[in-house]
């Protein structure tokens, strides 16, 4: 045990003397290498410290190269942002300049077509040339450029220079020669005198003055009367003078002018205007002589019926008979019946005063049914020529449009002149029937209560 615990020491002994051996020579190793490595450290920091300011001063040089290069790529986007600016604002400018250029060739286009359709008839030959030039300018076809456009602005303004010196030519009157239509219906030459809104003209072979009217194709000229027409012709003639003047602008001559006589105005209503004037007639006869067979009716004078029956009541017959015999229209008969039966009873008397008084009655409203006929046909006629009046309108819409109005006027005219004469014929014929009708039931209402009087006023009984 003693030997082995020896043997064990002198190992542990031997072990500790080999470690202790590694160990210093590790030590020593590593100082060497750190001296090694402290020698480089050294060595590197030199190094360091000689290119650190070559380095410094490259670096600064570059950024401030980088400064320089970035001042330029702002400048260069301030520049490029500033073009892109300018351009849109260009564009924006010329957009605005195109949209003024479009509307104001608008607004001359619309003074050119209002010049046209303002001016006289009589101006129109005279300003023939210039309107045909601004016509061709409007309607010449051009492309989409916008010079095109300018270019055909330039060839319509010339229109505003005429307007104007038109304006100036009518302050002070113009004279020029033209051709208008007279009153026979020819066509004459002469000169026009246009002074304000007013056109006068006269002609050069009949003589023929008066206020151009702006109607038609070729003006009609409407006389005023001798006295004015000859200030109109010798104001022409001389270029001064006195000139009639016209407050309504010619509307009061154009209506004048535009007035039918009752033939001309007969003839619009078509042919249905026939058979309402037909019945107009025959109702105007037939209302006349009812007039005069009824209103020349003469009623009983006063008190007779009193004195027939005082005379039948104190006996005295042929006394009464006498003057029934003296009463005048159709109650005569009916009240001498009365006096021949006064002696049956009073149920036969009345029945015999009746029987007179219902071969009164038709006598009496005998074609009057015809006046009411007419009364109640007429306004019907009328509607028929309305009708017929509005399938010829719509048949001149079918071949000649909306446009012009004037053809159309022939079915218009037809259409309301046949109402209105139907109504014309049926207004008056309802108040003569009804006038005639209260006149007869007057005369039956009359000979009625006589009738009445007599039966009540008999005493005497069989």
């Amino acid at each position: 045990m003693k030997a082995f615990t020896i043997l064990i020491a002198f190992i542990v002994s031997s072990a500790l003397s080999l470690s202790a051996a590694s160990l210093e020579d590790a030590a020593v190793g590593a100082e060497r290498d750190l001296r090694e490595s402290m020698q480089r450290y050294a060595d590197l920091q030199e190094r360091i410290k000689e290119e650190k300011i070559p380095l410094a001063r490259e670096l600064n040089a570059l950024k401030s190269e980088l400064r320089e290069k970035r001042r330029e790529a702002e400048r260069a986007q301030r520049l490029k942002d500033n073009s892109t600016v300018d351009l849109n604002s260009l564009q924006e400018r010329v957009e605005k300049r195109q949209e003024q250029l479009d509307y104001v060739a608008n607004l001359v286009a619309d003074f050119g077509q209002r010049f046209q359709r303002d001016i006289s008839l009589p101006e129109q030959q005279l300003y023939e040339v210039e309107i045909e030039a601004f016509e061709a300018a409007t309607n010449e076809p051009i492309a989409d450029q916008e010079m095109s456009k300018s270019l055909r602005l330039l060839d319509q303004i010339f229109i505003l220079n005429v307007s104007i010196d038109r304006f100036k030519d009518l302050a002070g009157g113009q004279i020029f020669p033209g051709e208008a239509v007279v009153d026979n219906g020819e066509v004459e030459s002469g000169n026009f005198l246009l002074l304000g809104p007013t056109d006068y003209f006269s002609s050069l072979s009949s003589g023929t003055a008066g206020v151009a009217l702006k109607a038609g194709l070729i003006p009609p000229v409407v006389g005023i009367n001798p006295a004015r027409d000859a200030l109109v012709r010798a104001s022409i003639a001389d270029g001064e003078g006195l000139l009639p003047v016209d407050p309504t602008l010619g509307s009061a001559l154009a209506l004048a002018s535009q007035e039918d006589t009752l033939w001309e105005h007969i003839q619009k209503g078509g042919i249905w205007i026939w058979p309402i004037l037909f019945f107009a007639f025959l109702a105007t006869v037939t209302a006349l002589f009812k007039a005069f067979e009824i209103y020349s009716v003469k009623m009983p004078r006063p008190g007779v019926l009193h004195d027939i029956l005082k005379a039948l009541n104190e006996g005295k017959r042929d006394e009464a008979m006498e003057l029934a015999k003296g009463v005048n229209g159709p109650a005569r008969a009916m009240l001498m019946d009365a006096v021949e039966h006064s002696e049956e009873s009073k149920e036969l008397i009345e029945e015999v005063m009746y029987e007179r008084m219902l071969e009164v009655q038709p006598k009496l409203e005998r074609l009057l049914p015809f006046i009411a006929v007419t009364a109640a046909t007429a306004p019907l006629m009328g509607l028929l020529g309305t009708v017929t009046g509005m399938i010829n309108t719509f048949k001149l819409i079918t071949i000649f449009g909306t446009g012009d109005a004037k053809q159309l006027s022939s079915g218009i005219s037809e259409a309301l002149v046949t109402t209105e004469f139907g109504l014309i014929v049926a207004i008056p014929s309802l108040i003569m029937h009804a006038l005639l009708n209260r006149r007869a039931q007057g005369v039956m209402a009359n000979m009625e209560r006589m009738a009445v009087a007599f039966v009540n006023g008999l005493t005497r009984k069989n």
